[in-house]
């Protein structure tokens, strides 16, 4: 005995009690959710965007130690531009040694979770001067910054992964720990010495900086500083 198969097609009725989408009411259907997949916003377009003004004041004594145009990279919570106790990178070493902002900002800029990263317009802050800047950020998103203390071999200062909010908090310097502190003319690219892209490389994890020690060419009193070098405040 040979089973009978019943095959429903647009051209043929159906068999009797069967439901059956009629053409113009699928297509009418298909239509409708399309439409609704295209009106649906993307997780990135609606994520709001905030707008943050940044103002960096170098707190460095009179002709001491200018700051170098700093480096901004917006980010995810996840990712680190720099740490105490860890290796610098080659862009951070770039900056601390030699204030070199485009090498930095050209490694971070192909990193996974990284938004956004410049050098801040302008020249060098100078000890008492302020520079003024805009960052534009996502919910969750942290803020790095890295700005060279061009009077000396590997000193700078700025922030890891903050959080912006309304106020301010005064940054530490740093040893980037990539080239030797020999305090000399002939490897410090500032105004006091200008000798850039001179290298006494050492390779320890980024610490705390002593400051200047008097050890080569610098006077203490003159290029030294004490306690917090700059001040970075958020407001909206």
């Amino acid at each position: 005995m040979k089973a009978d198969l019943a095959i429903t097609s647009f051209g043929s009725r159906p068999p009797e009690g069967a439901h059956v989408m009629r053409p113009v009411q699928l297509l009418a259907g298909l239509t409708a959710l399309c439409a609704g997949m295209v009106a649906l916003p993307s997780a990135a377009q609606a994520e709001p965007m905030t707008t943050w003004m940044v103002k960096i004041q170098n707190l460095t004594p009179s002709g001491s130690q200018p700051l170098s145009p700093p480096v901004v990279v917006v980010h995810s919570p996840s990712v680190h531009v720099w740490q105490i106790g860890r290796f610098a990178s080659r862009g951070v070493a770039a900056v601390a040694e030699d204030g070199d902002a485009p090498r930095l900002i050209k490694e971070v800029s192909g990193r996974p979770g990284v938004r956004d990263a410049f050098a801040a317009a302008g020249a060098p802050i100078a000890p008492g001067k302020t520079v003024t800047f805009q960052v534009k950020v996502r919910p969750g998103d942290r803020v790095s910054i890295v700005s060279m203390l061009v009077n000396t071999n590997d000193g700078f200062t700025g922030v890891d992964a903050l959080r912006p909010r309304p106020g301010s908090v005064r940054t530490m310097a740093y040893d980037a720990g990539t080239e030797k502190n020999l305090e000399t003319k002939a490897t410090i690219p500032g105004p006091c010495c200008g000798n850039p892209m001179v290298r006494a490389p050492e390779k320890r994890p980024i610490s705390k900086h002593k400051g200047i020690m008097a050890c080569g060419d610098l006077d203490r009193d003159t290029y030294g500083w004490s306690g917090p070098v700059a001040k970075l405040t958020f407001a909206r």
